[in-house]
């Protein structure tokens, strides 16, 4: 062998297995335990005469052999030689992969909208095919969205999730032109299995109708080696088709159009096509008939001109050598051992890892900061830190009962709040009282008690106010300008609520203005007064779910009136088209992420920009439209040069 192949051998040279390799020691270990076992046996001799041996002890005095455990060593050598995978060659592997292909079809006319399905057709159609893409692990899958004409929303990929993601963003509203265009649809399809150098396929149908003229073009067009199956969306009994600018659809009599499943012929279609027909069900007895015929299933593959090269495991070599060990093991006995040792109990620890260098409330710190409030909870064994972390990950019951064990003014002031936070507003303020006895200083206390109270009276209020009936209402209405009149100059900031609530507090307003001499009571009157300048209705149903701790978020008042303004301006200048809007409203918030680059955002001002950012039109379809509306055009240029011409059909006429 030429020396530059016994160095190119050596450099390759590696064990696929390294960790194996120290089992080694672990094995010479053993075998000088049971050598020292054997020479520790015969210490008779250094206390008795050996002469007298013989006499005194059972059993004959020859000399143990050894062998058998420098054997026993030998053979867990070369074991864990093997195990641990010598390799110093790479050889090529082809890569194979599945030629089983599905184009969707998926119907976008105007009936697939229908009602007859709860929430609707194309919402059920479009949570079935979620399903049944998550169950098919291997193959191509395209997917075809037509309605008067077929567009392309994936070419055959092996990554269904894709697909997946580009469901929601179907819709009727995204296709350029209305209708129901099969025949282009198929054509499509054939396109991409051409595309992609596929002679056979399978082609499921996601519809609820096909027109009779579409039907027969469909048997004619289909080449051999092509499956067309359907699944059904809708029932018999049909519902109204809704359209765009509002009303259901009519025909020319103007009487409403039902949209009724025929399943009788999409059964016949899809018989003739080789395919199988299934009505959208509940379960997935639907997509399970569909993906158990044998061509959806089809194990044929392909070898790809792409290879990629592993290493060769020779271990198994080595492991003929362990042959001649494992039949003198088996003669003696020696491997009956082996099921007693795979037999052993699984081991269980009063502590883990962590528990030797953290205590349990440092663990439960540790994922507090991670903000796995419910877990630290879990695992804090001071009661105050677990009810903290309770309180944190919004337990706010368990957190009250965990505060309730301190007694000290703080954790009655911890206890109101969880208990405010939980919506029982009386047991909130007899816990403030109980903080306030014994520290009568403690404003913090105070502010949380004046809002708690507030919050009361407004929800019984609220609840009176649902008790009158309209009658009683609509004199409370009348009466608003004449108390009006009776107010103050200076209260033009109040709300109409507190004008006509006749079961108002007169103390409530000394209350504010005591607390706003207080740091934490100002941040509690600013979410009232910021509060009091919307509407009365929706001041009502603020205060239901509002809490002493949200109003500690607040801490400017002007903030939010000059944004509610600011919201109202931009609302009445708005753009009639969602687009410009769109635009707009990303560069204001381009804008407030720029100033958040330049330094730390204020409370107020990240408030600003989480309602800029809410403003935003949460439009996810707006690329898949702008990509149809652009292929529309492309094939009217086309149409224009004479080289496209749309299927004449008058599919646009179809529901």
């Amino acid at each position: 062998m030429p020396d530059a192949v016994v160095s190119s051998l050596i450099e390759q040279f590696h064990w696929q297995r390294p960790l194996w390799l120290l089992g080694i020691p672990m094995a010479l270990l053993a075998g000088w335990y049971l050598l020292r076992s054997q020479s520790q046996s015969n210490q008779w001799k250094t206390l008795i005469n050996p002469e007298l041996l013989p006499y005194l002890l059972q059993g004959s005095l020859s000399k143990q052999q050894r062998w058998p455990v420098w054997m026993m060593t030998c053979g867990l050598i070369l074991a864990c030689l093997a195990i641990a995978g010598p390799s110093w060659e790479k050889m090529p592997q082809p890569i194979h992969k599945t030629e089983n292909a599905l184009i969707i079809l998926l119907d976008m006319s105007p009936s697939m909208m229908a009602e007859d399905l709860k929430p609707s057709r194309l919402v059920r159609a479009r949570l079935k095919l979620t399903d049944l893409l998550k169950q098919r692990k291997e193959g191509l899958t395209a997917l075809v969205a037509y309605a008067g004409e077929a567009y392309t929303v994936t070419p055959l990929t092996d990554d269904s999730d894709t697909v997946i993601s580009l469901l929601p963003a179907l819709s009727p509203q995204v296709m350029p032109l209305s209708g129901s265009n099969t025949e282009m649809a198929m054509d499509q399809a054939l396109k991409l299995f051409k595309d992609g150098g596929l002679l056979q396929g399978d082609i499921l149908l996601v519809t609820d109708g096909v027109a009779t003229e579409a039907q027969q073009y469909l048997r004619r067009t289909l080449p051999a080696g092509f499956r067309l199956s359907i699944l059904g969306v809708g029932t018999e009994a049909g519902a109204p088709v809704p359209i765009r600018h509002g009303g259901f659809a009519k025909d020319n009599n103007g009487g409403i159009v039902l949209a009724k499943l025929n399943a009788t012929e999409l059964s016949k279609l899809a018989k003739a096509s080789g395919g199988k027909y299934r009505t959208l069900s509940h379960n997935d007895r639907d997509i399970n008939a569909l993906m158990t015929q044998p061509e959806l299933l089809s194990q044929k593959t392909r070898q790809l001109e792409r290879e990629f090269d592993t290493w060769v495991d020779r271990g198994a070599w080595l492991s003929l050598l362990l042959i001649p060990f494992v039949a003198l093991g088996f003669r003696r006995g020696w491997l009956l051992l082996i099921p007693l040792l795979l037999i052993l109990p699984e081991p269980s620890y009063a502590f883990g890892w962590k528990d030797l260098w953290q205590t349990p409330d440092q663990q439960a710190q540790a994922l507090l900061k991670e903000d796995k409030a419910a877990e630290a909870a879990q695992t804090f064994k001071r009661q105050d830190w677990k009810a903290a972390a309770q309180y944190k990950a919004q337990n706010f019951e368990a957190a009250a009962q965990g505060f309730a064990e301190d007694n000290s003014a703080q954790g009655h002031y911890n206890r109101g709040n969880a208990l405010a936070k939980a919506g029982k507003y009386p047991e909130a303020l007899d816990a403030y009282d109980e903080a306030l006895q014994q520290q009568p200083d403690f404003d913090d206390a105070k502010a949380n008690k004046e809002l708690v109270e507030q919050l009361l009276q407004q929800q019984q209020n609220q609840q009176q106010s649902q008790n009158n009936d309209s009658e009683s209402q609509d004199n409370d209405q009348n009466q608003q300008p004449q108390n009006a009149q009776d107010q103050d100059q200076g209260s033009d900031g109040q709300s109409s609520d507190q004008q006509d609530s006749d079961s108002q507090d007169p103390n409530q307003e000394n209350a504010e203005q005591q607390g706003s001499d207080q740091p934490n009571s100002e941040q509690q009157s600013s979410e009232q007064q910021s509060s009091e300048q919307q509407q009365s209705e929706q001041n009502d149903a603020d205060s239901s779910n509002s809490d002493p701790a949200n109003s500690q978020d607040r801490l400017n008042p002007d903030s939010d009136t000059q944004q509610a303004d600011k919201d109202q301006d931009q609302q009445a200048a708005g753009q009639d088209e969602a687009q410009q809007d769109a635009a707009e409203h990303a560069s204001d918030a381009d804008s407030v992420q720029a100033q958040a680059q330049e330094g730390e955002l204020s409370d107020e001002e990240k408030q600003a920009m989480e309602q800029w950012l809410r403003k935003i039109p949460d439009d996810p379809s707006g690329l898949m439209r702008k990509k149809f509306e652009y292929q529309y055009r492309q094939r009217r240029l086309e149409y224009q040069q004479g080289s496209w011409l749309p299927p004449d059909n008058q599919a646009n006429k179809r529901w």
